[in-house]
């Protein structure tokens, strides 16, 4: 393989791509003009607000305290601007094939190649907090059975960490419990 398509198919020059992605993303959040709400853009405390670039950190279960998965197996990046959010995750062990490798897979190796790139979500939206609560709702999904949906859920600033907890049954329901604790930790 060839200097250059190893450079183009590199994991650091991938999680650039991502990042890239996900800025670019970001950035059209914040074209909107007007927030969805003022509370979400006056949070009174400035060093509480979620108004930021958050970084994976972690995923727990909430009724057995078990590790669903950390930043060692999973990437991922939140941007909350005054009224939108962009979620981007994906496995950090997903890898990538040039043309010529691909090509040179059996049908059953291509399946689970393919299979392992499906380890990615990305979701974005309009978003509104009301005392430790955020209401969001979907406008872009990988899954598109959201989009249009609104979830509802606890949330709490700690520091330089935004912990999340999200209802076993995501998308509001009515019997919505606690599922998982999500913790991303405040990159700017």
């Amino acid at each position: 393989m060839e200097i250059k398509e190893r450079l183009v198919w590199s994991p650091l020059i991938r999680r650039l791509r991502m990042i890239a992605l996900v800025g670019t993303i970001g950035l059209a959040c914040q074209a909107q003009t007007k927030p969805a709400n003022e509370s979400a853009d006056a949070i009174a405390n400035p060093s509480k607000s979620k108004e930021a670039v958050w970084a994976y950190v972690s995923e727990t279960n909430t009724e057995t305290g078990e590790l669903v998965r950390d930043d060692s197996t999973w990437n991922g990046i939140w941007v909350f601007t005054k009224s939108h959010h962009c979620l981007a995750r994906m496995d950090a062990q997903r890898k990538s094939l040039s043309p010529s490798e691909l090509e040179a897979l059996s049908a059953e190796e291509k399946v689970v190649y393919y299979e392992q790139l499906l380890g990615y979500s990305g979701t974005a939206g309009t978003y509104t907090v009301e005392g430790n609560t955020l209401r969001r709702k979907w406008l872009i999904s990988l899954g598109p059975n959201i989009i249009g949906r609104e979830s509802e859920d606890k949330f709490s600033i700690e520091g330089d960490e935004l912990i999340i907890d999200l209802s076993q049954h995501h998308v509001r329901s009515p019997d919505a419990r606690p599922g998982k604790r999500v913790v991303y930790r405040r990159l700017e």
